[in-house]
């Protein structure tokens, strides 16, 4: 099997000069759907991270962590109050690689087994999100990052974002029926 598999590669790579005289794209923009003049971003600073976030609909309020000096943005979608961590930080200005976005749900009552299970239940089936529990404050969560590590094109970054609200959406709406046996 490992002989097939590098005579596929060795023969690709033969391939290659001849698709660059053929004009061919290569293989790195045969991967994206991105066009020639995109931007690309490895890490963001304050400012831009309240930009992408205006751009997304997001009416948001920026700060920085009391410790770390990273960015914090505190977001609302409608009533809902979310926070977008910045991490990963570093340069001056400060300039991050990820994102963590997440909101908590104060359920007024006792964290119980059910709930452990309903947001296992959720992370098991969730492609996007990662729910969790804080048990001391009796809230449960929903999480999202956003990594820009190696360089992501603003365009991914507006999609990501896009995303968040659905990604709340959807583990509001498992959580509830989940609950009410809907």
């Amino acid at each position: 099997m490992r002989q097939s598999s590098l005579k596929s590669s060795l023969k690709l790579l033969w391939l290659l000069p001849l698709a660059a005289l053929l004009g061919l794209p290569s293989l790195a923009n045969a991967q994206t759907n991105e066009p020639a003049n995109t931007t690309f971003a490895d890490s963001l600073t304050a400012e831009q991270i309240g930009t992408a976030l205006e751009e997304a609909g997001f009416d948001v309020i920026m700060s920085e962590d009391r410790d770390s000096g990273h960015p914090v943005a505190r977001g609302n979608i409608g009533n809902l109050v979310f926070i977008v961590r910045a991490m990963d930080c570093d340069g001056s200005p400060l300039a991050c690689r990820q994102l963590l976005l997440f909101a908590n749900f104060d359920l007024g009552r006792e964290i119980t087994d059910r709930d452990f299970r309903i947001v296992n239940g959720f992370n098991d089936s969730a492609m996007d999100g990662r729910a969790y529990v804080l048990e001391r404050t009796n809230q449960i969560g929903i999480d999202f990052i956003i990594d820009l590590s190696g360089g992501v094109s603003n365009n991914h970054i507006a999609h990501r974002l896009s995303r968040w609200e659905g990604v709340i959406a959807t583990f509001i709406d498992q959580f509830t029926k989940a609950q009410t046996g809907s």
